[in-house]
């Protein structure tokens, strides 16, 4: 058998071999002890159970592999029995102790042991807080409810408002008596009982006697199943809506795989489109109620809700105008491209310049003007 599970404490896919015992002909149902959960939503899904020619096993839930075995070492009970078995003939002697631990039988309870004493006491330090309303009920008759008009007195009797929390009760400690809490009692001990010992005649546990196996056998090739001569489905549900359909029995994994592809995954994502707009569909109508109940922040709602759609429908688009955008933000705001301002010339620092320039130009002429006279001098 295999197949999804979820039924009360059970939540798995079966996997379930049923395997003869050559010795004494009994057939038996061997468990796969690891498998998956089965998936609990409303959408297809496929299980596919795939048994290999060296004793492995394999369970795909939508085409994923979700869970591998043995057969030889992942089945319960095992596919081969063991060698020895106990002896059905013998059973535990009658004076057989297999109590490990007793109570102690000269164990007597303690004089000052109160079995009687509380486990919560009213706390004797506590004291009623200054706002305590002891003269208000917790409870007082609806002052806004009217006696309805089909009200006869004589056939129903005396018409009393419903009662609702008192509005004095909300903004204080409490209304009422007012009572100590409660809190541990430090002289619980609770029931007195004899504490426990070892015991003096424990033998230990007992097992029975080992005897070989009469049926024990060797089975290295399990794989190699009785053959399946039809295929049944057991439904034991209380939910409607459940449908089956594309039972595959093969000897060949990449034609079973590739039958999925071809059924399930194509409806797999069908339903997931459809799924997705009918989420479309529903947010829409919730922002066309916001857009007609109209206000600021509905109205906001109504654009982000809008613009999360289009980048949805868009992510590369979106992404990019986002990256875009982060960048601006980036240059526009950062310290760098704040507080530069263009290089202006200092004026005095150029008239300084000109004027040392000219000095010493000055200077030069003067002194060519000082050698030509000279060289007239000597001439």
């Amino acid at each position: 058998m295999f197949g999804p599970d979820a039924c009360g404490d059970t939540n798995k896919v079966h996997f379930i071999l049923r395997h003869q015992n050559p010795i004494s002909g009994e057939w038996e149902e061997k468990h796969a002890t690891d498998t998956p959960t089965p998936k609990k939503d409303a959408k297809s899904h496929l299980y596919t159970l795939v048994v290999k020619t060296d004793n492995s096993y394999e369970i795909y839930v939508d085409l994923d592999v979700k869970s591998k075995g043995s057969l030889l070492e992942d089945m319960s009970p095992p596919v081969n029995p063991s060698k020895v078995i106990d002896d059905p003939t013998d059973s535990k002697p009658t004076d057989w102790v297999d109590e490990k631990k007793i109570k102690d039988p000269d164990a007597t309870k303690p004089d000052d042991w109160d079995e009687d004493a509380p486990k919560k006491i009213p706390d004797a330090d506590a004291t009623i807080p200054s706002d305590w309303l002891q003269d208000e009920p917790d409870n007082v008759p609806d002052p806004s409810a009217k006696m309805p008009s089909d009200w006869d007195e004589e056939e129903d009797g005396d018409w009393e408002a419903p009662l609702v929390p008192n509005p004095k009760c909300k903004k204080v400690s409490g209304c009422g008596e007012w009572t100590r809490p409660l809190i541990d009692n430090p002289d619980y001990k609770g029931k007195w009982s004899a504490p426990m010992i070892d015991n003096p005649d424990y033998k230990g546990e007992w097992k029975a006697r080992q005897i070989e196996n009469p049926n024990y056998f060797v089975d290295e090739k399990p794989h190699n199943m009785a053959r399946i001569g039809a295929l049944a489905v057991e439904i034991w549900t209380t939910n409607g809506g459940i449908r089956m359909d594309n039972f595959l029995v093969d000897t060949d994994v990449n034609a079973v795989l590739a039958f999925g592809k071809a059924t399930w995954e194509a409806k797999s994502i069908l339903e997931a489109q459809s799924d997705k707009n009918a989420k479309k569909e529903k947010a829409r109508k919730a922002r066309e109620a916001k857009r007609a109940e109209g206000g600021v922040v509905n109205m906001a709602q109504v654009y982000w809700g809008e613009a999360m759609e289009v980048a949805g429908d868009n992510p590369i688009p979106a992404a990019i105008t986002l990256v875009v955008l982060l960048f601006t933000a980036v240059f526009v705001f950062s310290p760098s491209s704040k507080g530069k301002k263009p290089a202006v010339p200092d004026v005095a620092e150029e008239e300084k310049d000109e004027d040392e320039d000219k000095s010493e130009g000055n200077d030069g002429a003067a002194a060519q003007e000082e050698e030509e006279e000279e060289e007239e001098e000597k001439e």
